[in-house]
């Protein structure tokens, strides 16, 4: 019951974080990555749907720029592109989960590393050509050409690609440790921990089987003195 307390908790302050980092290039998609490699599928898909929702609505507060009157005049764009990041980066952490079965620390912080990659990697490419599709009539507004949003594009995602590697594996460990959560402790200890709650659990047991006895023959004892 605590464990389910602390990741409600959690997910609730990874989607505060999501409106907030969401105004803010390069750190926006950390929220999103970190839930994708701690969390299931579906917590995965109403997240990445969430922040493509907010992606849309932070464009209407700002529509002065081509990407965000791109995202006005084709609302998809800001959302599919999400989805399917997310969930690409959850199934590659899944995938690599099964395949990376050692215990040592490499072994266990590729799967997250790797998934981390492929999410930001999965949003740059996916939103880019949406943008250069469906914002063609834009570009003469903007001043701009498809080789200078292409140019920009792939610069930024080249930083957040950076910073999703090198902030969100640290965050899902340190996270994952103190959730106990299955990948990112060795299994000797999470079987170590299960048996000691076990052990607490039988103690517990004895030790109440011992009072009740206690009372058992504390209330023998009143009976003979009556007698």
């Amino acid at each position: 019951m605590k464990s389910n307390v602390k990741l409600i908790t959690v997910g609730a302050v990874t989607l505060a974080l999501t409106a907030v980092l969401g105004l803010l290039p390069y750190v926006f998609l950390i929220p999103l990555l970190f839930t994708c490699v701690t969390r299931g599928w579906r917590m995965t898909f109403f997240e990445s749907l969430c922040f493509g929702v907010l992606s849309l609505l932070y464009a209407f507060m700002s529509p002065a720029s081509f990407v965000a009157a791109a995202f006005i005049a084709n609302p998809w764009i800001p959302i599919i592109p999400r989805i399917v990041a997310g969930l690409g980066c959850h199934a590659t952490y899944v995938g690599l989960r099964r395949v990376c079965k050692g215990e040592s620390k490499f072994m266990r912080a590729l799967p997250v590393v790797a998934a981390c990659a492929v999410g930001s990697i999965l949003n740059t490419v996916t939103v880019v050509p949406c943008l250069m599709w469906r914002g063609g009539m834009l570009f003469g507004t903007y001043e701009m050409t498809r080789a200078i949003l292409l140019t920009e594009t792939l610069i930024s995602g080249a930083i957040e690609l950076a910073v999703a590697v090198s902030v969100v594996p640290s965050l899902a460990f340190a996270v994952g440790k103190a959730l106990r959560l299955d990948g990112y402790e060795p299994k000797r200890k999470l079987e170590k921990a299960a048996t000691n709650a076990e052990n607490c659990a039988v103690s517990d047991g004895e030790k109440s089987d011992i009072c009740e006895s206690n009372e058992t023959n504390c209330a023998a004892s009143e009976n003979a003195r009556r007698i």
